[in-house]
């Protein structure tokens, strides 16, 4: 049987995240996760153990790729261990699923319209010619926090960007490529031959990708700086977090209480 709403994703120091990141997915419609694994500890594993014993998550170590490091992009075509890693989940398990999403651990898809990604994207599943949906994304910023917050990343941000900046897409099994040459972390590579479309973002409603990028201060200087060349300064934080912060954003809250419920009691039915 397949599986309806996958998601692809790696992940690198994302451990306090990912068990709200996998309930809110499993929340709005998601039914299997392909993680690629960049971390490599104990912890995270340990996180993701229930599960893949749960048939939830197909976990891939993902430190080394064929014996070689890849935390820089490669010469050819420019690929890094992201791309590799999209490009895998494409090649592997395309045959597995109907749609499956490409984004990261920092990334939430939510429905604009009820608390179900399943029916919005049941409107464009209907024409058999539509092979991937290019999903409006939008940042939030900071909200104010410098330290770490107690609460949920989708409470405690809720100060985002005024306009859509971006994108990721959500592709169909049955017209993906094996995305051996694809370079992009947003866009999924189709193949030639079956034709098809790919919606644009301009043509999307009901749907949108919430970016929590920067997180506070604290997250930052912690979790973000080790993995960027260029690491940022509270100065540079701050000059990037002004435009990030300019609407009130409160859409996520209703999603709470069964959130912190699934959280609380651990694995449940969808």
């Amino acid at each position: 049987m397949k599986h309806r709403l996958a998601v692809a994703a790696i992940f690198k120091n994302e451990n306090p995240y990912l068990r709200e990141w996998i309930e809110f997915h499993r929340l709005v419609g998601f039914d299997h996760f392909y993680l690629y694994d960049n971390d490599g500890g104990e912890e995270a594993l340990a996180i993701l153990e229930p599960y893949i014993d749960e048939g939830l998550v197909t976990h891939h170590p993902w430190t080394h790729f064929d014996g070689t490091r890849h935390d820089r992009p490669t010469f050819f075509l420019a690929q890094d261990k992201n791309h590799l890693a999209f490009g895998h989940a494409a090649r592997n398990y395309r045959d597995q699923f109907e749609w499956i999403m490409k984004i990261d651990i920092d990334e939430f898809l939510v429905p604009l319209e009820g608390n179900d990604l399943r029916p919005i994207i049941d409107r464009y599943s209907s024409d058999p010619g539509i092979r991937g949906i290019r999903i409006p994304r939008i940042n939030f910023g900071h909200s104010g926090h410098m330290t770490t917050p107690r609460g949920l990343v989708v409470e405690s941000y809720t100060s985002r960007e005024a306009e859509i900046s971006d994108h990721k897409d959500l592709g169909r099994g049955g017209f993906l490529s094996k995305n051996e040459y694809s370079s992009s972390a947003h866009r999924w590579s189709y193949r030639l031959l079956k034709g098809g479309r790919t919606l644009k973002e301009q043509e999307v409603n009901g749907m949108r990708v919430n970016h929590y990028y920067t997180k506070s201060l604290e997250e930052c200087l912690q979790r973000q700086n080790p993995m960027l060349t260029r690491p940022v300064s509270k100065e540079q934080f701050l000059a990037q977090n002004q435009g990030l912060n300019t609407t009130s954003d409160q859409g996520m809250l209703r999603f709470v209480p069964e959130l912190r419920l699934r959280l609380d009691t651990g694995l449940q039915e969808n």
